[in-house]
């Protein structure tokens, strides 16, 4: 694939999550940019998954905007109702202390009708290619060539970003990248998701549920989301350290394993669901190193928004490099979006 001539700069961008999408929108009239992406859809792991009469959010299930900046791009997305505080019951489950309520002292938000509609949002008009899983570039004289899983190239570009996970982003980066270090050093951990549907709803005081002392980290009944449709959903999230130490086990056996701690947290035996699938998320979030503090904190300095080398002419942007949140992403994207244009 040959991108148009415009006159304007030619851009690749590996990677359809918020973190990309942000890069090329703030690049409209700067850049001819395309956009690719492994999976079908948009979004990463801001994902929605509908199945048979239930819906869940099995990646990141909310948002915060603790910037002026990131607030400000959510404002005209909640006056138009794409987006609306989620207020739900939450507790404290697991441990030898009794369940206690736990408040949250600033909105959360999630996306209406379902997470994923952020991203659906942000990539209108954009120049997708999905279902291409890219495995190389290369830097020619022409520019950057892509090559993707079926031995197609894509380009020549004049600049090319990577908007992945950190290992991802490592397995395309030649050595020479200014920064390659650190992206090759940063770890990330995985996830589970399981999404159980039930025919009828299930009895519950809490909505949502933060869980601890158990391989369990999360759980949600889907239906409290605003604009939410389908069944009783209950989505089971698993945490980081957990699903690290049993990434490569048998699913079933993953799976029985949460479903028997699900049980257990919830004092009683639970119906057969109607709908149960299994999710995993090998890079769900950025590993935190414990410090003098005690404080955990991001092993990538928060400083660093973006990577580029200009001299190569790539960009690197993600989540991962402000600490794994939703609000991480838009920012990292925001910020080498301002880096290129200075440079467009």
């Amino acid at each position: 694939m040959i991108p148009p001539v415009t006159g304007l700069p030619r851009l690749a961008i590996i990677g359809a999550g918020l973190s990309g999408l942000t890069l090329a929108s703030e690049l409209d009239g700067f850049a001819e940019v395309t956009v690719f992406d492994k999976s079908p859809r948009v979004g990463g792991r801001i994902a929605t998954r509908l199945g048979e009469d239930f819906q869940f959010d099995y990646g990141a299930q909310f948002l915060t905007a603790r910037s002026v900046v990131f607030r400000n791009y959510l404002k005209p997305l909640i006056a138009a109702g794409h987006m609306a505080e989620w207020r739900p019951r939450v507790i404290t489950l697991g441990g030898d202390d009794k369940p206690y309520r736990r408040d949250w002292f600033e909105p959360h938000y999630v996306a209406v009708p379902g997470m994923n509609t952020l991203c659906q949002l942000a990539a209108e008009g954009k120049n997708l290619i999905l279902d291409t899983a890219i495995e190389s570039l290369e830097k020619t004289i022409a520019g950057w060539i892509l090559q993707d899983h079926s031995g197609a190239c894509h380009g020549p570009f004049d600049w090319a970003a990577c908007a992945m996970p950190a290992p991802q982003v490592g397995a395309l980066l030649p050595p020479s990248f200014t920064g390659y270090e650190q992206v090759c050093g940063t770890t990330m951990l995985g996830c589970y998701s399981l999404l159980l549907g039930f025919a009828e709803p299930l009895q519950s005081l809490w909505q949502a549920a933060v869980v601890k002392h158990s391989p369990i980290g999360w759980l949600a009944f889907e239906s409290s989301r605003p604009g939410r449709a389908g069944g009783c959903g209950l989505l089971v999230q698993s945490t980081n350290t957990w699903a690290e130490q049993h990434l490569d086990d048998d699913s079933r056996q993953v799976q029985q394993t949460l479903w028997h701690e699900l049980e257990r947290l919830m004092a009683k035996t639970l119906p057969e669901p109607k709908y149960s699938r299994l999710h995993r998320w090998r890079y769900a979030n950025t590993a935190l190193t414990p410090k003098a503090t005690d404080r955990a904190i991001p092993e990538v300095s928060p400083e660093a928004e973006c990577l580029m080398d200009e001299q190569l002419q790539l960009g690197v942007c993600g989540d991962w490099l402000l600490g794994g949140r939703v609000e991480s992403a838009y920012l990292s994207g925001l910020a080498l979006a301002t880096e290129l244009k200075q440079r467009f």
